[in-house]
């Protein structure tokens, strides 16, 4: 009973902080006495005007959610609005989630796995239109009217809790599937914080993904590139998202300039240099474009690690183990903090050894079997050196616990090579162990 409590709690401090209208009657009635007061000459200057109509909007649209407060059990929430009659009970999977969904006469609730209430879709509003952007316009009115400020704190939190309703309103129809409305309301709640000089960067990307799952590519489009003008990059998202659009669109040309911009601009972004490969292969076009655009780079900021690190990465994909080595190690030399440049020369071995005794496995020539699993061998041992190194480099924990499996997996291999090996394995069994 206790998350019950906390729940009841959570709603009374909500319903406590003024009253609510309790028929879709009373709803459109505090509307229209709210609206006519705006129309007002002098009442129209007043910022109390304009707070009372956004609340209006605020509250219709609240009216079929009311007492209901997302991570609620599903057995507390039957009992908060236990006078609400549930029509039917479905479980459905989205993704790879199990949901258990409560359907109302006016709402659906969606509860996880774990019994809690993730989102509410709302089948039925108390009043139709567009009840969040009215009551944003309002409150932004109260802004402009308020010269003195004395409510723009006030304001700016009612604001905010209009951008939180936005933005899981997207997040619901995202996850049933209505990816249109889900790009409406997260363009919605985008534009709402730049109308109050926020950035939102998430929530415009977001919109612009939506976008393409709905298969509005003409927006989805517009939406990247703004996310590009404005240096929203994404991790390197934006560029391969624009650039899947192009080659749906079968315009493999603009899909290249994407990408090749995005490495420019971003060349860290795995997704943007394999997307680059990838096409280069398709197209059969030199890769070495992808070193030219490196360069570029690397000439701009020689003392950038991950550049170098970046086109050893480029010549590992390519199969080109020497100078992924070179390149990887290089990384560490410039910055000798770098970690991630010495320790993928051992993953580079590593992987290598993995895909030669594969080979081995399918080999039914024994002189060959023979061969396969000596070089094999070579490339473990290669993988020791890099991977100590870079043990004792970093004090990341995660990153020391992946490479001491690493090491532990390549001495249990050798253990029978000698006490020094067997001291090895044990050295990082142990440390796992721990």
């Amino acid at each position: 009973m206790k998350r019950f409590f906390l729940a009841l709690a959570l709603i009374l401090s909500v319903t406590l902080a003024g009253a609510q209208p309790k028929t879709p009657e009373a709803a459109q009635k505090a509307i229209d006495k709210a609206l006519d007061a705006s129309k007002d000459a002098k009442k129209s200057q007043k910022v109390a005007t304009w707070l009372t109509l956004g609340k209006a909007y605020t509250d219709a649209y609240d009216m079929p959610t009311n007492d209901i407060v997302r991570g609620t059990g599903r057995a507390d929430m039957k009992l908060i609005i236990g006078k609400q009659v549930i029509l039917e009970t479905r479980d459905i999977t989205i993704g790879d989630a199990a949901y258990t969904v409560d359907v109302y006469r006016d709402k659906e609730l969606y509860y996880n796995d774990g019994g809690l209430l993730d989102f509410v879709i709302v089948t039925k509003p108390a009043i139709e239109g567009d009840l969040l952007q009215n009551a944003a316009d309002a409150y932004f009115k109260g802004l402009e009217v308020d010269t003195k400020g004395a409510k723009k704190d006030e304001i700016n939190i009612r604001l905010e809790g209009l951008h939180e309703k936005m933005t899981m309103e997207a997040y619901a129809n995202y996850m049933t599937g209505n990816f249109a409305k889900a790009a409406e309301m997260y363009a919605k709640a985008a534009k709402l914080n730049a109308r109050r000089d926020l950035k939102d960067e998430t929530n415009f990307y977001y919109s612009g993904v939506m976008y393409s799952l709905a298969g509005d590519n003409s927006n989805a489009i517009a939406t990247y590139n703004a996310c590009i003008a404005d240096g929203n990059y994404q991790e390197g998202n934006v560029f391969t998202n624009l650039s899947k659009i192009y080659l749906s669109e079968e315009n493999n040309e603009m899909a290249k300039k994407v990408l090749e911009d995005g490495f420019a601009l971003y060349p860290q972004s795995q997704g943007v240099l394999v997307g680059l490969i990838n096409l280069y292969r398709s197209t059969g076009e030199d890769p070495q474009k992808l070193f030219d655009l490196l360069h570029a780079a690397q000439a701009n900021e020689p003392g950038n690690a991950s550049l170098y690190y970046v086109e050893g990465d480029v010549y590992k994909k390519l199969g080109d183990i020497e100078n992924a080595e070179k390149l990887f190690r290089k990384s560490t030399e410039i910055d000798p903090t770098y970690v991630y440049g010495i320790l993928s020369v051992g993953i580079l071995y590593y992987d290598n050894a993995v895909e030669l005794q594969v080979k081995a496995n399918d080999e039914y020539d024994d002189a060959k079997y023979n061969a396969l699993i000596k070089e094999m061998e070579h490339s473990l041992e290669a993988a020791i050196e890099p991977f100590e190194k870079s043990f004792e480099m970093t004090d990341d924990q995660e990153i020391k616990e992946a490479i001491a499996e690493y090491l532990k997996n390549i001495y249990f291999r050798f253990r029978n090579r000698g006490d020094d090996y067997m001291e090895k394995y044990n050295k990082y069994n142990d440390f796992l162990k721990k």
